[in-house]
């Protein structure tokens, strides 16, 4: 099998799952156990120099960065499905809201997680700090009012659904399991629903 996926289950892996599953994509899946240190072999290293998941192997072409893999599969995969902009505009916007969304939007909710609020991967009380939690939160706050502007008349990033959705609605579907609320952006809101009833959500691992 030409494709395969190293990652493991709820990790920066499943919207690398999620998007092959959109496509149709038959792929291995190798579920790297971490307390065995198997991210640290040096074969899975060979892949993903930083030995954080996923790691992504197409023929002899490896990949690691979960936003990365998002743009390759748009580009050699998606057009043909209709998931990716071949060209113009809309290729640009597919682009910028995926490195967006892992560069920018995802960062600031993460650091809201674990400096302001009581969550499985928060700090303890004693290492965090306010002053982080408070800037990021606002810096969080401020992508989501970014996403309901862009979604006021339209249902998905591009207007039909496409990968450029994923990167964005995985980190806010991880967001609920730590409680992050999208209060105030009701399209939002609508939006991650629509996204995760989708069939290849239930199958992306």
């Amino acid at each position: 099998m030409a494709i395969k996926l190293y990652s493991w289950p709820r990790s920066s892996g499943t919207r690398v799952s999620w998007a092959l599953e959109e496509l149709g994509i038959s792929y291995e899946y190798v579920e790297l156990d971490p307390k065995k240190q198997e991210h640290r072999a040096a074969q899975y290293l060979a892949v993903s120099p930083g030995g954080k998941v996923p790691g992504f192997v197409d023929g002899d072409i490896t990949f690691f960065e979960s936003g990365a893999i998002v743009i390759y599969l748009g580009e050699k995969y998606g057009i043909d499905e209709k998931l990716w902009p071949a060209d113009g505009q809309a290729r640009a916007d597919a682009m910028c809201w995926t490195m967006w969304a892992m560069s920018d939007f995802g960062n600031y909710m993460m650091q809201y997680a674990y400096h302001g609020l009581d969550s499985p991967v928060s700090y303890q009380p004693a290492d965090r700090s306010r002053a982080c939690a408070e800037y990021n939160r606002s810096q969080f706050v401020r992508g989501l009012d970014a996403l309901q502007a862009r979604l006021q008349e339209r249902e998905y990033l591009l207007g039909a659904f496409s990968l450029a959705d994923i990167p964005a609605a995985s980190w806010l579907q991880l967001g609920r399991l730590f409680d992050i609320k999208v209060d105030g952006h009701p399209r939002v809101a609508d939006w991650v629903q629509r996204c995760s009833e989708r069939p290849a959500v239930q199958r992306a691992r």
